[in-house]
């Protein structure tokens, strides 16, 4: 059963002409996208109730968590961004990369960049076997940002455990 759908995700991804780089890319403007559009959604939001973002903010606890998720995930895709060609030179780190990514996005709920995670994780393996994460460029912010995110999880359940 997990062939055929490592088999179907992979046929998939070689129609789509998806490789590592293509889906990192891919990633990385999902990163600094998604981020962008939801703080200007925010900023509309506030701006049509005629309220102070801080306002908005303190009334409603669950979007200041996501603003911080935002926050992390933009400055997350800008360190991707320059660390780009140093990820994709050794798989070691793209595969650390891509594997943290999609605990921290499954973490927060964010399912485009979890899905984009899990298929950088799938084409790499299809490419290597066991591979080893050789630079630390890439474990800190990883170790640090799913710091982040449990903490934001933990938050998130703290407020509907409240409710």
């Amino acid at each position: 059963m997990v062939s055929k759908i490592n088999n179907f995700v992979i046929s998939f991804l070689d129609r789509a002409h998806l490789d590592t780089k293509k889906i990192l890319t891919t990633y990385i403007y999902a990163l600094i996208l998604i981020p962008l559009f939801f703080g200007s959604f925010i900023i509309l939001t506030s701006s049509v109730a005629k309220q102070n973002i801080n306002v908005v903010l303190n009334n409603t606890p669950l979007i200041a968590i996501d603003m911080i998720v935002a926050l992390t995930d933009f400055i997350m895709g800008y360190y991707i961004w320059l660390k780009k060609d140093l990820i994709l030179k050794h798989e070691g780190n793209y595969h650390f990369l891509m594997f943290s990514q999609a605990i921290s996005q499954l973490m927060v709920g964010n399912i485009f960049c979890l899905i984009l995670a899990l298929f950088g994780i799938i084409r790499i393996n299809e490419q290597s076997g066991k591979l080893k994460c050789q630079s630390s460029f890439i474990k800190v912010p990883a170790v640090i940002f799913l710091t982040i995110f449990g903490f934001c999880l933990v938050l998130t359940i703290s407020i509907f455990i409240r409710k």
